[in-house]
């Protein structure tokens, strides 16, 4: 099967996901052309899903607390409780976004994928681009989101010393629920990034391939492809408007979520060190903690590299261009190609949310240091109290 399948039907598995989880009001189309329909049945779905999972979701977060988890440290179980109320507002407040901005969210994604057929069908491109993507789809949402969380839940019963009651399996499989729903939002957000992503890259492919024989027949097809150049940076534009707020809270979820994994692996570690002396044997437990750290910094890593990615690909082009340039003879070529280069330098394809801060790799090493303070307070405080 080649690269453009396995995507397809990685997209199409992330649509019905969001769509049965009542988060996206929107069925796809995997017809000719490929696009999202919006109805009325599939809206009121998702309003119904969303006011079952607002009034039922509370009773179960209580009986989770209650009977699913108590921390060792009454630090632990307050972090615990807080992760709950967290995943209880971002989904309702995220639902709702995307309810009230679901024609707008419509029109983006039908853009992204009109262009992504168009330069696939009008010219003939080089493969490796469709299957960068398509390796980065299947290690994001195979790898990272399945992979390492179900490989987290069941190391964290196979390290249990006694034998997981029902309810105790229950209450695992909730919160990976909640937390897998959680994912999907970003891979929303990722994949039409990804594909905005893809498009830029056939478009630089064929660029390229121009450096060598600029003529006369280039001038059309250099201003259609920048054309759809700046289409696709405006359709960004447009998808990221809607998906500010969910990224914003994505942000706040794993930082909040990498701090919480590294106190409970600390205090989970200085328990056992108190009550015996840490062996081999001891510290197999400890991979259920350090693989849901690693997914969580996947996660993080991936949402904030793959903006970067983006931006990367877009400034590309202007030095694409200015190759073109050196190597061409003609005149009107040269003064299109000025003019091309002029307009691209004064575009900003940083990728923002709400303008406070761009999502760069920059971000990373912020995010880092941040989670460091919080964790070296954290720390502190818990010696302080418990010693």
């Amino acid at each position: 099967m080649n690269a453009s399948k396995w995507s397809a039907r990685l997209e199409r598995f992330l649509w019905s996901f969001l769509l049965a989880c009542g988060s996206f009001a929107l069925q796809f189309d995997p017809g000719f052309p490929e696009r999202f329909l919006k109805s009325r049945k599939h809206v009121l779905y998702c309003i119904a899903m969303t006011m079952a999972f607002a009034v039922g979701t509370p009773s179960v977060m209580v009986w989770i607390y209650l009977y699913g988890y108590i921390g060792f440290f009454p630090t632990e179980t307050i972090m615990v409780a807080v992760q709950l109320c967290c995943i209880y507002l971002f989904m309702i407040v995220v639902n709702v976004k995307l309810l009230l901005n679901v024609d707008s969210l419509r029109s983006s994604l039908n853009d992204l994928f009109a262009l992504r057929n168009t330069i696939r069908q009008k010219w003939v491109c080089n493969s490796g681009p469709a299957r960068e993507y398509a390796q980065l789809l299947i290690f994001k949402i195979v790898v990272v989101d399945v992979v390492l969380l179900v490989f987290s839940l069941v190391t964290f019963y196979m390290t249990l010393d006694h034998r997981p009651s029902k309810a105790h399996v229950a209450v695992g499989a909730c919160f990976s629920v909640f937390r897998y729903i959680i994912t999907a939002f970003s891979n929303l957000y990722l994949v039409g990034l990804m594909i905005a992503i893809l498009i830029q890259e056939l478009i630089n492919t064929k660029l390229t391939s121009f450096i060598k024989q600029c003529d006369e027949q280039f001038h059309a097809t250099l201003h259609d492809l920048y054309m759809m150049h700046c289409k696709t940076a405006e359709v960004e534009k447009q998808f990221m408007s809607i998906m500010n707020l969910p990224v914003l809270l994505l942000n706040c979820w794993y930082f909040l979520m990498i701090v919480t994994s590294v106190y409970y692996m600390y205090t989970s570690t200085m328990l056992e060190i108190k009550v015996q002396d840490l062996g081999v044997e001891d510290i197999v437990k400890y991979l259920n903690a350090l693989t849901f750290f690693l997914y969580l910094c996947l996660q993080l890593y991936c949402i904030v590299a793959i903006p970067a990615q983006y931006t990367e690909r877009s400034k590309k082009m202007c030095s694409i261009l200015n190759t073109i340039n050196r190597q061409c003879q003609s005149q009107r070529m040269e003064r299109l190609l000025e003019l091309i280069m002029l307009d691209c330098m004064r575009r900003n394809y940083s990728v923002t949310n709400y303008g406070l801060y761009e999502m760069d790799r920059t971000l990373l090493f912020g995010i880092i240091a941040t989670v460091t303070s919080y964790v070296i307070i954290l720390v502190q405080f818990h010696i302080q109290e418990y010693g």
